[in-house]
């Protein structure tokens, strides 16, 4: 599919998706949710890359791909805990 049909899927649905949060919810409040999910996916790659280069030493490899910073992003702690078990026992 070109690049052009995707966005002109996308972009209509993404403007339509803005409307209805904006008319049914207060607007300070979603954003405030999107900043904290950003801080925490950006915070998620930081802290991925840190795990990849002190287990790296150690022979393992921790991939740092989409899947992962998003498990990381949303469960916090225990998603860190979930990827480090996944990657030591696999």
């Amino acid at each position: 599919m070109s690049w052009l049909v995707i966005m002109s899927f996308c972009v209509p649905v993404v403007l339509l998706f803005l409307y209805i949060i904006i008319r049914h919810a207060k607007m300070g409040k979603i954003l405030e949710g999107m900043s904290v999910f950003w801080f925490r996916f950006a915070f998620a790659f930081l802290l991925l890359f840190i795990i990849h280069l002190g287990i790296g030493y150690a022979g393992y490899n921790v991939p740092i791909n989409l899947f992962s910073v998003f498990t990381i992003a949303i469960l916090g702690i225990p998603g860190v805990i979930g990827i480090t078990a996944l990657v030591y026992f696999l």
